[in-house]
C-alpha cells in the first residue's frame, strides 16, 4: 500500500505578513504603502492601488512570484502613475501640466476652453482616481 501524498499549503496569513515586509522593507513601494492593498485567498494574491512608477510595480510583481506559497497573482488593478502620465499626456493640450500622485490627476497651468470635458477624459483612463482642477483665475 502506498504512503498517502500530503500536499500542505501555507497560510495566507503568512504569505500577506510576507508581503507587507517586502512592502516595508523596499523603500520605493513603502512611501506607496498607503496606496496599496493586498489580500490573500487560498494562495490567489490580490494587489489593487497605486505605486508611483512602472518600475516599482515591475519589481514588486515580480518580487512576489517568488513568496513561499504564492500561486497565482493578480494585478489588474495596480496601476502606476508613470503610466497614467503618459496616458493623460496624450489628452492634455499646451499650456497644461498633470501632477499625478496614487491616481490623483492634478491639473494645472493655463486652463483650456473646456475644463469640464478635459478632466471628464483623463477620470476615463484606468487607474486615474480623480481630477482636481489648479486652475488659477
Amino acid at each position: 500500500m502506498s504512503e498517502p501524498v500530503v500536499i500542505s499549503q501555507r497560510d495566507d496569513t503568512l504569505i500577506l505578513d510576507d508581503i507587507r515586509h517586502l512592502i516595508a522593507t523596499y523603500p520605493p513601494l513603502a512611501n506607496d504603502r498607503p496606496a496599496i492593498h493586498v489580500s490573500v485567498a487560498d494562495g490567489l494574491v490580490t494587489v489593487t492601488g497605486h505605486v508611483m512608477t512602472t518600475n516599482t510595480r515591475r519589481f514588486f510583481l515580480s518580487r512576489l512570484t517568488s513568496v513561499e506559497g504564492v500561486k497565482t497573482i493578480d494585478a489588474d488593478e495596480l496601476y502606476d502613475d508613470t503610466a497614467i502620465r503618459l496616458e493623460a499626456s496624450r489628452l492634455i493640450p499646451a499650456g497644461v501640466q498633470a501632477n499625478i500622485r496614487h491616481g490623483v490627476v492634478i491639473l494645472s497651468g493655463e486652463a483650456p476652453q473646456d475644463v469640464e470635458g478635459l478632466a471628464n477624459q483623463i477620470l476615463a483612463l484606468r487607474g486615474v482616481e480623480k481630477v482636481v482642477s489648479g486652475f488659477g483665475g
